[in-house]
């Protein structure tokens, strides 16, 4: 099937690497095991980003997971968002790199709607004190205050809905996991 991988490659367009998924949501795939975008030329950078300004207005929201990183690549593509999800974990690696990329894009665009998730939480609570942490940095020294989009709780499902390539909502939908993600687009839903 085709990806972003041939996208870049200039095999085809970007709209026809659009696959329809049940649910009313489409996706461009990124192909596993490619590597990040960190290696792409500016000027194809450009093009790609061009692409996908044009498809956007197709669609009620265009959802870019960037993965972990500060490269040129993921901080260029994130300022086209009207909103950055920063997601980070409790591991300290996890939020020293959520902090670099929420002080970069802020230095970048002071207007930026930063929100932090923190992800595979062992609870909300667990998940509420791992953001209190990231926040009191970037108050101290950014002086800035993203808030909370959401805390998704560790949920072993997800590893076997991985394992079976369906999403989450669809193999658990009451899952605690599932109750967070949903929670989350719902807040997200209010706050726009």
């Amino acid at each position: 099937s085709k990806d972003l991988a041939g996208v870049l490659e200039d095999s085809y367009d970007m709209k026809d690497a659009v696959i329809s998924h049940p649910g009313g949501f489409d996706v461009i795939a990124g192909r596993s095991g490619t590597g990040s975008l960190s290696s792409v030329p500016a000027g194809r950078l450009k093009r790609l980003m061009d692409d996908l300004a044009e498809l956007a207005p197709s669609y009620d929201r265009v959802i870019l997971d960037l993965g972990a990183g500060l490269e040129r690549t993921v901080r260029q593509m994130a300022a086209l968002a009207r909103t950055t999800l920063v997601v980070a974990t409790d591991e300290p690696t996890s939020l020293t790199d959520a902090y670099a990329f929420i002080k970069l894009a802020h230095l970048q665009n002071a207007k930026s709607d930063l929100r932090i998730v923190v992800n595979m939480a062992s609870s909300a609570g667990e998940g509420e004190r791992t953001y209190a942490t990231l926040l009191k940095a970037c108050e101290s020294f950014l002086k800035i205050s993203p808030p909370l989009a959401g805390v998704i709780r560790r949920d072993g499902k997800v590893k076997d809905s991985i394992r079976h390539q369906t999403p989450i909502l669809t193999r658990y939908p009451t899952s605690q996991v599932a109750e967070d993600v949903e929670r989350l687009v719902a807040r997200l839903d209010k706050a726009r």
